[in-house]
């Protein structure tokens, strides 16, 4: 049960990512990224339960963050530190958030 839905989480944070970064480069190759996003959240609603699991969409967007902050970390031209904040907190509201509403979620007993 906990890998389903774990596997559910990284699902959206893919989903969440893809389309972060389709919108944060939607001035060059964000729009052909887009269908794939959309594909990937049509996967994620499609694979079962969606709450908790769909904060991984903040995950994903975190990791953007994080990686717009490493490119920029030498100051030219955009400061990282506004991204890398950005990251830090979508990352703790994503994985924080599913980890403790997982934890209240009933359990479906099969069967």
């Amino acid at each position: 049960m906990h890998r389903s839905s774990c596997a559910r989480f990284w699902l959206w944070a893919l989903a969440g990512g893809l389309l972060t970064f389709s919108l944060v480069a939607a001035a060059s190759i964000g729009l052909f990224v887009l269908p794939l996003a959309f594909g990937a959240i049509w996967l994620a609603a499609g694979s079962g339960r969606s709450w908790p699991e769909s904060l991984g969409v903040l995950a994903g967007a975190a990791l953007v963050c994080f990686l717009i902050a490493y490119i920029q970390r030498n100051h030219d031209p955009v400061d990282p530190r506004p991204w890398l904040a950005a990251g830090i907190v979508l990352g703790v509201l994503g994985v924080v958030g599913y980890a403790a509403l997982a934890r209240r979620a009933p359990t479906r007993l099969s069967g």
